[in-house]
């Protein structure tokens, strides 16, 4: 590996173990409460594939999403992880982020017979293991979302919190200080989730998950860098109990 892409990585993991992607946590009671059937929600699955396997996983990938369509959902975002820049996570080989309309939507998606043999026919042959959660956006941040596409370098956050209200406190100052920041470094966020439910169990989980991209590496290493954001590190520290964090690339 080169000096400076160890450099670049290094700086990575830095900038998202600092927490500058962390919004306010909800209530427990919240995060377990059922959603309300017009809440959107969106399934975030994470996919290790048999090795050989990769083209009967494509399949399943296509055909999975044009069926979501009839349900008024699809698959917003895939993502491969590159490299794991915090925590400890085996690295998967896919990140899916489906979105449904609503509750109902989904439950119909998984009562499909079409869908059920689908999983039949390729999952227990092409997908070694896998896990997920369910989730739902997260209401009490507010937050103009932005788009990217497969040239911007994506990341993937688990986030876990330490138990206690000042924490929570905590983190929502070094949130709302944050995020008046590190919009000039190049920072975008898609999505803010907050689980509701797990698949598998082979992960923990998080309190939330978070999805953003970098408009360039160089932006990234300057937020790290950037004397505001040092200041507030210590904040986030203090709070943080565990931190997935992965980074890739966008093939949809």
């Amino acid at each position: 590996m080169k000096k400076a892409h160890i450099i670049t990585v290094s700086l990575l993991a830095l900038t998202i173990s600092s927490g500058f992607i962390i919004s306010k946590k909800l209530k427990s009671t919240r995060m377990e409460k059922i959603v309300e059937d017009n809440e959107q929600i969106i399934n975030t699955g994470f996919f290790y594939i048999k090795k050989g396997k990769e083209k009967e996983f494509e399949k399943l990938r296509s055909r999975g999403n044009v069926l979501l369509e009839k349900y008024g959902a699809k698959i917003e975002r895939v993502i491969k992880p590159k490299m794991l820049a915090a925590g400890e996570l085996e690295l998967p080989d896919e990140i899916h982020f489906a979105v449904y309309p609503n509750k109902e939507a989904k439950e119909a998606f998984d009562q499909d017979p079409e869908f059920i043999k689908l999983k039949q026919d390729y999952i227990a042959t092409s997908v070694d293991k896998m896990f997920g959660f369910t989730t739902k956006k997260d209401p009490n941040f507010k937050f103009y979302r932005e788009i990217g596409d497969a040239t911007k370098t994506y990341g993937v956050a688990l986030i876990y919190y330490k138990e206690g209200e000042k924490y929570q406190e905590q983190f929502a100052e070094y949130h709302n200080a944050a995020c008046e920041i590190i919009p000039e470094f190049g920072t975008h966020f898609e999505r803010f989730l907050i689980p509701f439910a797990s698949a598998n169990n082979l992960q923990e989980q998080p309190d939330e998950i978070h999805r953003f991209y970098f408009d360039s590496q160089e932006g990234m290493q300057s937020m790290v860098q950037d004397p505001r954001m040092k200041a507030l590190f210590p904040k986030r520290d203090a709070s943080l109990k565990n931190l997935v964090f992965l980074i890739g690339e966008a093939i949809q």
